[in-house]
């Protein structure tokens, strides 16, 4: 019976380390995830600014670039018209050179603008790989936090019988054991007895019924003895 308790002792105490254990691992695990998650709320939030950028740095790239091809367009139709005699040479000129000076300010922004779309594009890269990263240790943390739980239901669920067997005194169940043994027993014993007494009651029974024939023969035989010495049978 000791060995039982101290058994159960061991049993007990085990089951509560595991819980005590159990229960900060899951609280970190699950603070730790509501942060990634925020970081990649964060990530995704940044990255689809990033990407607007970038497509607007493109778009004014065109832009730009659709400006410049224009006033070199207006450049190339005064020095025509100057050819054709609508406008003073000189004056085609002045106006083309000054068309022509615009157009390379547009397509130097519109370089300028295509290096910041480079830019904006290579960061949206590296937030992307971010977020794929941060996506893997979600999945990774998710996982743990759910082995962990199944694991804390499993030690609670241990901890619960473990203290159910406790309530139970070994010694109590084996001495009620022993009770209902001899109750059964005799009630065995009297059963038998029972049986035995109705063997007995019928075969008394057949006995008294040989005897009242064996008496019924006798008075027969008396009463033939009878007849004969009369002279009358």
């Amino acid at each position: 019976m000791g060995l039982l308790k101290r058994l159960l002792r061991v049993v007990r105490a085990e089951a509560h380390s595991v819980v005590e254990k159990l229960e900060d691992p899951i609280k970190i695990t699950e603070e730790g995830l509501r942060e990634l998650r925020k970081q990649l709320k964060e990530a995704m939030e940044a990255l689809a600014q990033v990407k607007a950028s970038q497509i607007r740095f493109e778009r004014e790239a065109r832009n730009e670039k659709e400006r410049a091809k224009a006033l070199v367009k207006k450049a190339e139709s005064l020095l025509l018209q100057a050819q054709e005699g609508k406008i003073s040479p000189e004056e085609a000129e002045k106006l083309a050179a000054e068309l022509i000076q615009k157009a390379e300010l547009h397509e130097k922004n519109a370089r300028r603008l295509e290096e910041e779309a480079k830019r904006q594009r290579e960061m949206a890269v590296k937030l992307q790989a971010k977020i794929d990263e941060l996506k893997v240790q979600i999945a990774k943390y998710e996982a743990e936090l759910k082995t962990l739980k199944a694991r804390l239901a499993t030690a609670r669920a241990v901890k619960k019988v473990n203290k159910q067997i406790a309530k139970v005194d070994p010694s109590d169940t084996i001495a009620m054991l022993e009770r209902m043994k001899e109750k059964v027993e005799e009630e065995e014993t009297l059963a038998q007895a029972y049986e035995e007494l109705a063997k007995q009651e019928v075969a008394l029974d057949v006995e008294s019924e040989a005897e009242k024939k064996l008496k019924e023969v006798e008075s027969k035989q008396k009463l033939e003895e009878l007849k004969k010495r009369l002279g009358l049978s």
